[in-house]
């Protein structure tokens, strides 16, 4: 993912854009750990990131249509990568489309092969290596897939022949250690630091979020049920991509496809990064300059197919029995993804959650019930903190219930059992509810409230009245009989007016 977010943002620009980008991103994230902000990666949904991940999956994996049928063009958002795809199509090669169709048939082939289940084993040590063999295969795929296709282009290149357009020329070798570049040159002006990070625009954020999400979502999946400190993810995120751009790299962070790797073939350390890091300086060394033989179809094959997986549609059927509600977040980031691009469409499902979560806490779930034994009493029940956004909602309800006239009560009780804090404002306009439930000739009842709750409305109502059971309800209700009997009264005269 981080791969196609660097390309998103750097494919019109040079390398330094990219290397800047992993050093600035590394800056964000090591200053959240820093800060310990861990938490607001909790304020991105997992609706969101879906929606996110697909679109992105989607544009990317239309970029590489031109790869696959061996097309020249331009393009950036997914509705130009179309357009553009459509209008050159007549330009299709017709071997790079052949090459690019059978790499993607074997390369879904060999994905189930390691599901084959062979026979009731006759010698149960064959039986395993045959099944270890199947399993090293299906998750080498990639890798083998490119192989047989270089091999293949680099033969058919010594014979004179180059029907596919390939990779073309790799700088082999380590890179030099240096700082990251403060300045380059583009279009032949000589940019700074600072106008080199206006280019990159929301890359700087979208990068350091993405990251620390998707870490943070490997890190749970695999923790098997321990406590994950994002905290901690964002500080060792940090640290990588700015080490890293010392060295130019694009920025880095964990993936899917590469800890399920690990995990089934049984890493338990931090040793397997660094085989890993060898065998990947060890092939910088020595195979760069094979791969010029790499056909562009075939690279395009691999990361289209990997890309088609990563749409996560299966999270719309347990969203959808689970709450649909959070359907609109998911297709709000989905759409706006597709359509305005990837940066736009997340700040769109960011916008949208936040929206969804604010309406929610400002119409909480009120439940009103009455008790008829005497006295009566009308019970208001609010689920969730009284905040300045809910209050006049809460106020409203009240006195429409208030209001009707098959509520014969004397009494309001307020049951704040599921309310966990309030504010200033909730406890002014709790204080105005009062009033208007005493011209209705009803004393108020505050129930199983907490301290702060307690505290903080009697500060505005010190006229309430507060009750910790509902036998306590009642007592208060029966020790000030004037009240109630001018309550009923009052009532009944309202009955007659109407």
């Amino acid at each position: 993912m981080l791969s196609l977010l660097t390309f998103t943002y750097t494919h019109q620009l040079n390398a330094d854009f990219a290397v800047l980008l992993c050093f600035v991103s590394g800056c964000v994230e090591l200053l959240c750990g820093v800060l310990r902000l861990g938490f607001l990666v909790d304020f991105v949904s997992v609706p969101v990131i879906s929606g996110f991940t697909s679109a992105a999956s989607i544009t990317i994996a239309s970029t590489q249509l031109k790869g696959l049928f061996g097309l020249k063009f331009s393009s950036e958002a997914f509705l130009d990568t179309w357009e553009a795809f459509l209008s050159h199509i007549s330009e299709t090669r017709l071997w790079d489309l052949v090459l690019g169709g059978i790499s993607i048939t074997v390369l879904l082939a060999l994905r189930k092969l390691k599901d084959l289940r062979i026979g009731p084993p006759s010698d149960k040590d064959t039986h395993k290596f045959v099944h270890g063999l199947f399993w090293f295969v299906s998750t080498g795929r990639n890798a083998l897939v490119v192989l047989i296709c270089s091999i293949t282009a680099f033969i058919l290149y010594q014979r004179g022949m180059i029907p596919f357009i390939l990779t073309g020329d790799i700088v082999s070798g380590l890179p030099s250690l240096a700082f990251p570049p403060l300045s380059t040159e583009l279009n032949g002006r000589v940019l700074n630091v600072f106008e080199m990070i206006s280019e990159l625009g929301s890359g700087i954020l979208i990068v350091p979020l993405i990251s620390i999400s998707s870490n943070v979502a490997i890190a749970k999946a695999f923790s098997k049920g321990a406590r994950v400190d994002a905290t901690q993810e964002m500080i060792a995120l940090g640290l990588c991509n700015i080490l890293g751009s010392f060295s130019r790299s694009i920025p880095v962070a964990g993936a899917f496809s590469r800890s399920a790797v690990n995990n089934v073939s049984g890493v338990r350390s931090t040793l397997g990064g660094l085989y890993t890091g060898v065998m990947i300086v060890l092939a910088l060394g020595l195979l760069t300059p094979y791969f010029f033989f790499i056909p562009k179809c075939s690279l395009a094959a691999v990361i289209m197919v990997a890309l088609i997986f990563m749409v996560d549609y299966q999270i719309i059927k347990p969203l959808w029995k689970s709450n649909r509600k959070d359907m609109v977040p998911l297709l709000s980031t989905f759409l706006a993804c597709l359509f305005l691009g990837v940066e736009k469409g997340l700040l769109v499902g960011i916008v949208v959650d936040v929206l969804i979560l604010l309406y929610f806490n400002a119409r909480p779930n009120i439940s009103v019930h009455s008790v008829e034994s005497e006295p009566k009493y009308l019970v208001v029940q609010p689920r969730g903190s009284l905040v300045f956004p809910a209050v006049d909602f809460l106020r409203e309800t009240v006195i429409a219930q208030v209001n009707e006239s098959k509520h014969a009560a004397s009494a309001l009780v307020l049951d704040c059992a599921y309310v966990p804090h309030t504010d200033y404002t909730a406890a002014q306009g709790l204080a105005a509810l009062v009033k208007d439930v005493k011209i209705h000739g009803m004393q108020v009842v505050l129930l199983n409230a907490q301290d702060p709750v307690v505290k903080s409305l009697l500060a505005a109502c010190p006229e309430l009245r507060v009750a910790n059971s509902y036998e306590h309800v009642s007592q208060i209700l029966s020790e000030d009989p004037v009240m109630i009997e001018l309550g009923t009264y009052l009532q009944s005269l309202n009955k007659d007016v109407h």
